[in-house]
């Protein structure tokens, strides 16, 4: 007959296997340990100890049925790991970055103080990346269980290798056309759309009207799509020391136009900063920041689009 902490063991076992399998299980585990323990009192130990020191050779009862079953104990197996690790890098790469940017832009548009808006893109970010993870995981993880597949989602070959320099080349790409796209589009809808109006009913523009008014809207639009026809040049091989040139001269104009417009203070409007009860000093961040942007902008230009014709 059994003792009780056996039967405790043989029952965790079972609750880890299928119920048609349970029955036969027990019967086999049971008299597997009473044999282990008759052993161990016959060369003269205690069967209390004896079976204990049979218990915890024997293990954790949920990782001895999952070897019965050969269940897998882990969420994301190792056949499924490279594809899980790709898909979470790519997303967050791409949806995390263009939260961080369009979130603040939003709050400070509809008269959110600057902290507010910093904190909701922060918060919002962390949520997006968290739950850009867990979902995949599940997704995943519920694929590999109710399919029973054991193999890569795809299968590997060589012809999957690429350089290092030319995959940071097209996830830089990647990022910077959904900034430039998240930028162009707001940029473009700001001058129409605004939580405040003037005693006319005209909204009440975020940039500067001067920008407009100067030409300058122009350049600011242009410079981003002309970066990202350069890094699609890049990618697709027709990368030169022209080309390379023709880069540095589009990121010198856009660097030297943001420098322009902070020197000037001609970035945001003074009437939707007093519209929207900002401190007098959001301007002055707002246009150091973008100084010190556009200077940094010019001294890596030259030395990042001209390494890139040398490795080729």
């Amino acid at each position: 007959m059994t003792s009780n902490l056996t039967e405790l063991y043989v029952t965790a076992v079972g609750r880890g296997v299928p119920e048609k399998q349970r029955a036969d299980l027990e019967n086999e585990l049971r008299a597997s340990i009473a044999d282990s323990i008759d052993d161990r009192v016959e060369a003269g130990e205690k069967r209390k100890a004896a079976e204990h020191a049979v218990l915890t050779e024997l293990g954790d009862p949920m990782v001895l049925a999952a070897g019965y079953t050969e269940r897998p104990l882990y969420l994301i197996g190792p056949a499924i790991y490279p594809a899980w690790r790709r898909l979470v890098v790519v997303l967050e790469v791409i949806v995390v970055p263009i939260i961080l940017v369009v979130i603040p832009i939003v709050w400070l548009a509809r008269g959110e103080g600057v902290g507010d808006a910093i904190g909701a893109a922060l918060w919002i970010g962390f949520e997006t990346a968290v739950g850009i993870a867990f979902w995949i995981t599940v997704a995943l993880a519920i694929y590999e269980r109710t399919t029973g597949r054991r193999k890569p989602v795809v299968m590997w070959s060589p012809d999957m290798l690429t350089d290092t320099s030319t995959e940071t080349t097209r996830t830089g790409l990647i990022v910077g056309a959904g900034f430039a796209a998240v930028f162009i589009a707001l940029f473009i809808v700001s001058w129409f759309v605004s939580p405040y109006t003037d005693a006319s009913g005209a909204p009440i523009t975020f940039f500067d009207p001067w920008i407009v008014a100067s030409g300058l809207v122009y350049v600011l639009v242009a410079v981003p799509v002309l970066q990202i026809v350069a890094g699609a040049l890049q990618l697709s091989g027709r990368w030169n020391l022209g080309t390379a040139i023709g880069a540095i001269v589009v990121d010198v104009v856009g660097a030297l136009t943001i420098i322009a417009l902070g020197i000037t203070g001609h970035v945001l409007n003074p009437a939707f900063i007093e519209a929207a009860g900002w401190p007098e000093l959001v301007e002055p961040i707002v246009n150091y920041a973008l100084i010190g942007l556009g200077a940094l902008t010019i001294l890596t230009s030259a030395w990042e689009n001209l390494k890139s014709v040398r490795h080729r």
